[in-house]
């Protein structure tokens, strides 16, 4: 019977609420919707959803799952038992391991089967199972680390079979329990005379005592990783690499690769298939700090990170950040920030990251610069609501500031804002971390809040805690932990690599309860600051967002440290009368906050400034009126339908306009005039922003998209659809669709087993026709097949295919014949 059929009456005899909870942990298999339970089976056997299961699959979860690839096969329906699992995975339990393969059967990884007819009466009352369709294809060709088996290798590479049949009488020479030579004719004989060698636990230890020194090391090694580095030529013929390739254990793939066979693989775990099943998460010894110190290191990470943003928006202000042609932002450009702000490379390309993600900057597709986002609210927020928009953007943005300065596989180096920092799974990496930061601290002796001391979180610990969660993850997090753990501690959710409350909060998604921390545990913040005639303010701490953003529009930020120095100029005055200010009102703001007298140099260098002020004045034009009827241009100017030109009278027969010149000409035509242009059109230059989602900027991806999300009420109306008490979607799987997929599973059977099929197909005219084939390979959505009758070789597209059905080998025979 079909695997896929099999799987579709398994899920059908389950009730509704098991349905919803598989549909729900495993959202892909419903979208789009699926019609019936055999489409919803064929969906769960493909290899893609397969793979995206495996990626939630625990480390002991994961483990079992490949035992039972390993020990049961569904085409000859041998089925395993957890008892039978037992024996297989060392340190295992069967109560432990039916609790592990009842939860891989909710996740549809593996289906019930009958008790096989041989099975003795005490095992017909226990619970048998098969794997999932594909399984093999989603777990790789090294499940658990092992090697292909001894056969498949033999079959796929002649020179490890030549060597086999001399491998036999080696083996015996050793005095080894191995048939006679007639036995191990042929190369399947030998292959199967060598496999029951190193299956015999007697066998292999007789093995290992005639071997040569350090071969134990080199299985040892082979056996977490079957394929290894090795250059033919290395070694004399006593060498430990020489003697397993001469004795059959071990297959020469090429010049400078070996590989070691499955059957070997597992003798040298101890005849087992898993080492160790860890079925508790590591517990790893963690160093402990004072809970104080803890978060006096946070609260100074927040505070230090705001005061960086905060300049760095005033320095992208000033002078946008340029791109390169090839994208993102040079080095140039991130030498001139970290100058700026004080501070190094690294930290100037972070804060910018952050910037960006943040919506603080934002990408002039016009200019190719970044620029500060228009009417962005940052200077007249209080620290804790920046703090929080930084932490939400940060946790949301699919982006991974800490690949910036490493180096791609074609030797470029990543650069800040550019592409090849994106990385769509950054938030889930991010939750995770956050999740194994607290479960570590929680389980941790001396976590927080216990006697004033919390466990200090290294870097290798939380890897180690996320792999084994998710192993199939284990590059991602080994990539991307490390940086995402130096980020957290900038923004306070880690103090002096503790989690802090902040974190904790954070991390179960209570952020307005963070924020309550953080702003109960920073000081109030100051009106005040400390003028000096040095043409300095000091400000003792942080100041009021509306004191800091005025003074900064006066002075000009130097320094760095809790106490911020600002110094006065004449460039930093200017820009304060550019933006409507006077001489008066400068003095009296200075008045007013200034906890000592204004020095007089100060009072000097404001008037001073302001009396110099405005000889010259600049506007912005972007086309003119010119015209002798001075009566006609009073009466434009007086128009109120032409306000919107913003026009301006220079001189009684000249008017400029901020507008563009053809934008000028079809308004004037509107309004009654016939206006010629001179010279050629104008364009406008009014920037416009890429902070809406343009192609490359990482601010559009501050929110998180997951296309596997589903509502209960989408989960509810598909398994009324199953049941037939629903309507099934337009844009839903069709039969057709599934039959297809049970098609392909039935090719892909027949090339498993080498059997012929009877392959109904439709030819390039239309006309359908039925032969018998044998398939050979699947893929690119074409079968390549032989047709034995003609002894020639031909390719099928499969959507040409109409019915596949399965033959023996007998049964092609007689239809040739």
């Amino acid at each position: 019977m079909s695997a896929i059929r099999d799987l579709a009456s398994d899920l059908a005899a389950r009730s509704d609420a098991r349905l919803r909870d598989l549909l729900t942990a495993r959202p892909d298999l419903i979208l789009p919707p699926v019609p019936d339970f055999a489409a919803l089976a064929a969906r769960a056997s493909t290899r893609i959803s397969v793979q995206r299961a495996l990626e939630n699959l625990t480390e002991p979860e994961l483990d079992v799952l490949t035992a039972v690839q390993l020990t049961a096969h569904s085409d000859t329906g041998q089925s395993t038992t957890a008892g039978w699992l037992r024996t297989e995975i060392a340190g295992a339990t069967v109560k432990v391991l039916d609790g592990i393969l009842a939860h891989l059967h909710s996740l549809a990884l593996v289906r019930r089967a009958p008790p096989p007819g041989d099975a003795p009466d005490a095992d017909r009352n226990r619970r048998f199972y098969l794997p999932v369709q594909s399984l093999g294809e989603a777990l790789g060709p090294y499940p658990a680390g092992l090697g292909r088996e001894l056969p498949q290798l033999a079959r796929l590479l002649p020179s490890y079979a030549q060597r086999l049949p001399a491998a036999v009488e080696l083996l015996r020479g050793l005095g080894l329990d191995v048939p006679v030579a007639g036995t191990a004719a042929t190369t399947d004989d030998a292959a199967a005379v060598v496999q029951r060698a190193v299956s015999s636990p007697a066998s292999w230890e007789t093995l290992l005592a005639k071997a040569p020194e350090r071969t134990g090391d080199l299985l040892g090694r082979l056996s977490v990783s079957a394929v290894g580095t090795s250059p033919a030529a290395a070694g004399d013929d006593s060498s430990p690499i020489q003697w397993l390739i001469r004795h059959g254990l071990l297959a020469r793939l090429d010049a400078n690769h070996v590989e070691l066979p499955r059957e070997v693989g597992r003798a040298s775990r101890g005849h087992v298939i898993i080492g160790r099943l860890r079925a508790a998460p590591p517990t790893p010894d963690l160093g402990a700090i004072r809970t104080s110190l803890r978060d006096n290191a946070a609260h100074g990470a927040v505070a230090e990170t705001l005061r960086l943003i905060t300049e760095l928006v005033a320095v992208v202000g000033e002078h946008p950040i340029a791109t390169l042609r090839s994208g993102g932002v040079g080095v140039r450009e991130i030498r001139r920030l970290a100058e700026a702000l004080r501070v190094d490379t690294d930290q100037a390309s972070w804060l910018v990251e952050l910037g960006a993600i943040a919506g603080l900057l934002a990408l002039d597709v016009d200019t190719s610069r970044w620029r500060v986002e228009p009417g962005m609210p940052w200077l007249t927020q209080d620290r804790v609501e920046q703090w929080r928009r930084l932490v939400t953007a940060w946790q949301d943005a699919q982006r991974a500031p800490a690949l910036v300065g490493s180096q791609l596989t074609a030797g470029t180096t990543i650069n800040a804002l550019a592409a090849e920092a994106a990385r769509p799974d950054a938030p889930h990496i991010r939750s995770r971390m956050l999740a194994a930061l607290t479960a570590l601290s929680t389980a941790a002796e001396g976590g927080p809040g216990d006697d004033g001391r919390a466990p200090v979180l290294t870097e290798n610990a939380v890897v180690e805690r996320l792999t084994w969660s998710q192993p199939r993850l284990q590059r991602r997090f080994v990539r991307l932990v490390p940086g995402m753990m130096a980020e957290a501690t900038r923004l306070g959710l880690l103090g002096s690599g503790a989690l802090t409350e902040l974190g904790a909060l954070t991390a179960e998604g209570k952020l307005d309860d963070a924020a309550a921390v953080l702003r109960s545990a920073l000081p109030a913040p100051l009106r005040h600051f400390m003028l000096q005639a040095d043409l300095t303010a000091v400000a003792p701490g942080y100041l009021e967002p509306e004191v800091a953003a005025e003074l900064a529009l006066l002075s000009t930020p130097e320094g760095q440290g809790p106490a911020s120095i600002y110094r006065f100029s004449a460039d930093s005055l200017r820009r304060a009368f550019d933006a409507g200010q006077d001489a008066p009102s400068i003095l009296a703001f200075l008045g007013r906050h200034s906890a000592t007298d204004v020095p007089q140099p100060l009072k000097y260098l404001v008037d001073d400034t302001a009396s110099r002020y405005g000889r010259l004045r600049v506007g912005r034009a972007n086309s003119y009126v010119r015209s002798d009827d001075d009566a006609a241009l009073s009466a434009l100017l007086t128009d109120p339908r032409a306000a919107a030109l913003g026009l301006v009278q220079l001189a009684p027969t000249v008017v400029v306009s901020q507008a563009s010149g053809p934008e000028l000409a079809a308004v004037l035509r509107d309004l009654g005039y016939a206006p010629a242009l001179e010279g050629a059109p104008l364009q406008p230059t009014a920037g416009r922003s890429a902070s809406a989602g343009g192609a490359g900027s990482p601010s559009s991806s501050r929110v998180t998209v997951n296309p596997w999300t589903l509502s209960a009420e989408d989960i509810t109306h598909q398994v009324e659809v199953l049941r037939g008490a629903g309507t099934s979607p337009a844009n839903g799987m069709t039969t057709a669709e599934s039959d297809t997929l049970l098609g392909l599973e039935t090719l892909r059977k027949a090339i498993r087993l080498r059997s012929p099929v009877r392959l109904g197909f439709a030819d390039s005219q239309g006309n359908s026709t039925r032969q018998v084939l044998v398939p050979l390979s699947v893929s690119g959505g074409r079968v390549r097949v032989i047709d034995p009758a003609n002894e020639v070789e031909k390719v099928v597209s499969i959507h040409r295919i109409m019915d596949v059905e399965l033959l023996t080998l007998d049964e092609g025979a007689a239809t040739d014949a």
